[in-house]
């Protein structure tokens, strides 16, 4: 197996890395590699990459079991290509395991704007308590989506105000979910 597809193992907490290690051994090699940001996940530190660059016309998903294909959707919400990005997006949005938040809300602080209309869209779905929990584990990482959305807002959507930019619908209601209990 590549080294860089060992290392999936780790984007998902200690419990799920010899499933995930199989699905790692089904994936071809990647093109190149990428770095990593770290978040607490049921207390374990996991290293999700910012970016995979798996070709995804080489993956057999028919040999997965459902546990895996879920963590390849994770997985390939972190692909290069933001077609693919917003393709798995729409598979785990409304699912509710605890690997699931960093995958999604990382989505948040990017630039794709249609992938932000599939999370917020998707925001009704989920499961409140899931996600809060993970953004009270993980403050620095909140802040920091929270500065991505106000830059890239900025950035590439400066004809649309704070509150006509679904970036900060999302932060709202992430906040909404931390200040209910």
């Amino acid at each position: 197996m590549p080294q860089a597809n060992s290392e999936l193992a780790f984007a998902f907490p200690g419990y799920c890395r010899d499933e995930v290690a199989r699905l790692a051994v089904a994936l071809p090699q990647p093109d190149l590699t990428s770095d990593s940001f770290s978040v607490f996940v049921d207390e374990d530190v996991v290293r999700i990459p910012r970016r995979i660059y798996h070709d995804v016309n080489l993956i057999d998903r028919a040999s997965l079991s459902n546990v895996q294909a879920e963590f390849l959707d994770c997985l390939l919400t972190r692909h290069y290509d933001g077609y693919v990005r917003e393709e798995n997006l729409r598979k785990i949005v409304a699912r509710n395991h605890r690997w699931i938040p960093p995958f999604v809300l990382q989505l948040v602080g990017e630039y794709v704007i249609e992938i932000l209309f599939v999370i917020r869209d998707g925001l009704g779905q989920i499961d409140q308590e899931l996600y809060r929990s993970f953004l009270l584990s993980n403050p620095q990482f909140f802040q920091l989506t929270k500065q991505r959305v106000v830059s890239y807002r900025a950035c590439y959507y400066p004809h649309l105000n704070k509150h006509s930019y679904v970036g900060f619908e999302i932060i709202n209601s992430l906040e909404r979910f931390i200040s209910n209990r």
